[in-house]
């Protein structure tokens, strides 16, 4: 039987990876880099993590969200042939994240499905014993298992959504949305984007991001369509629209509201500018939703 320290095999899903990783052999101090927060369960067997300074011990029944962008030391103390170590990690496609965390937060009760930020210093890393997280995790590896179809994969999906919608409730939330926010990689791109989400009731100017990000107009056009696959306008635009679907799911403001607090000055062009994005009239959206509700 062959020896080996740490063996990964890939599962591709439709949204990210499952990696297994197995080892069937003793080691101390092996040095693991995670770019992005990715999610690890134990299934087998022990690990000693030791990341900044810190050491946690990973069980089975630990759920882990892993420090990112540090290098950690990992020992793997009792693992054998007969007793090899095995642990699940997913990526997942920020993307996908996004999508998904924007569709809770604008709904109505948003503010009972996500965490608030409550001001605290930011947690490096995650670690939980929620059994439900854990069994999640599990159904996901034994349902990739199964031939991979089509079917199969959109169960996956459902899955997946059922996870971040329980981890999207915790401090593993704002360590998601690191990997969001690096799916822009130019910092300078990051700043514009910020400037938009500070002020999206409000005025913005291309004008404004162009002086924030430190580059000529061409140059920066060019980055920020890069970055972001639309033109400045058109990411202004739709994220006021996405902003606007926001506030009428809670359904607090009247349209007219609506219209001024998404940062539109004029009530007739929002309604053309939303029926432009989504197809539909604001009153229509809103009666879709009430109907929903």
């Amino acid at each position: 039987m062959e020896k080996f320290i740490e063996r990964a095999t890939r599962y591709p899903l439709e949204h990210g990876m499952l990696s297994v990783y197995e080892s069937n052999t003793p080691s101390k101090d092996i040095k693991f880099y995670f770019e992005k927060n990715v999610i690890t369960i134990m299934s087998k067997g022990h690990k000693s993590v030791v990341a900044n300074g810190e050491r946690y011990e990973f069980f089975p029944g630990s759920f882990l969200i892993p420090e990112r962008k540090i290098v950690q030391s990992v020992s793997i103390p009792s693992a054998s042939f007969d007793n090899p170590t095995q642990c699940l990690e997913l990526e997942l496609d920020p993307c996908f994240i996004q999508r998904y965390y924007e569709e809770i937060q604008q709904s109505k009760e948003s503010r009972l499905l996500l965490k608030q930020p409550d001001g605290s210093s930011q947690d490096r890393f995650f670690l939980s014993n929620n059994t439900a997280l854990i069994d999640i995790v599990f159904r996901i590896y034994a349902r990739r298992l199964l031939e991979d179809t089509k079917a199969n994969q959109m169960i996956i999906t459902l899955m997946l959504k059922e996870m971040l919608l329980i981890v999207f409730q915790t401090n593993g939330l704002f360590l998601l949305l690191e990997n969001i926010e690096d799916t822009i990689k130019d910092p300078a791109i990051q700043k514009c984007v910020q400037y938009v989400s500070n002020n999206i009731d409000g005025k913005i100017t291309v004008d404004e991001m162009v002086v924030i990000a430190g580059m000529g107009n061409t140059t920066f056009f060019k980055k920020f369509k890069e970055a972001t696959g639309a033109s400045p306008v058109e990411y202004i635009l739709k994220r006021r629209i996405n902003h606007a679907k926001m506030l009428i799911k809670k359904n607090e403001l009247s349209l007219k509201e609506v219209a001024f607090n998404s940062g539109f000055n004029s009530y007739e062009y929002f309604c053309s500018m939303f029926r432009k994005v989504e197809g539909q009239k604001p009153s229509q959206f809103r009666k879709a939703m009430l109907v929903l509700h």
